[in-house]
């Protein structure tokens, strides 16, 4: 099947995901923003329809987005921001990326350093406010301080118990 699409839409979209690096459907909810029917450079360039889109994002992108390579490099960011993986997950899922990809790459990634954070994270707790607390409200302290940094509540009472 062969479409007529203006060559200047086809740049535009290369040069948007170049620059964001968005995902597919990020990436087509931009270009349904800018040559849509009812958008202003539509009259310009011409307008695009929803095929018009995906054929765009399958076809002409195709050598160009990494969706897999995008994804490992946000997880291997996050993490080395010592970040979750419920916050990484969510993070991700605000990009609209692949779910099933998410799921892979976060198992593959955090199979026992997670566990390892939360030792960290419970460290440096203990350390700022054992002496103001006794330890059923330090335990609690602690629980609480985790949750808020996406910590798993099974997770964190396995190294509270330890």
């Amino acid at each position: 099947m062969f479409m007529k699409i203006s060559q200047k839409i086809i740049d535009y979209a290369i040069w948007y995901y170049l620059k964001y690096y968005p995902s597919p459907k990020k990436l087509a909810q931009k270009l349904k923003q800018k040559f849509w029917p009812d958008s202003v450079k539509w009259q310009k360039y011409g307008w695009i329809i929803d095929d018009e889109i995906n054929f765009i994002i399958k076809e002409k992108l195709k050598n160009i987005i990494q969706e897999e390579e995008v994804i490992k490099s946000k997880v291997r960011s996050y993490k080395n921001k010592w970040k979750s993986k419920l916050y990484i997950k969510q993070k991700l899922f605000q990009r609209q990326e692949n779910k099933e990809l998410i799921e892979k790459f976060l198992e593959e990634s955090f199979k026992t350093w997670e566990l390892d954070l939360i030792k960290l994270e419970y460290k440096k707790i203990i350390k700022k406010i054992q002496d103001k607390f006794d330890w059923y409200e330090l335990k609690q302290k602690i629980i609480e301080r985790l949750i808020r940094k996406w910590f798993k509540y099974d997770d964190i009472l396995k190294v509270i118990d330890i």
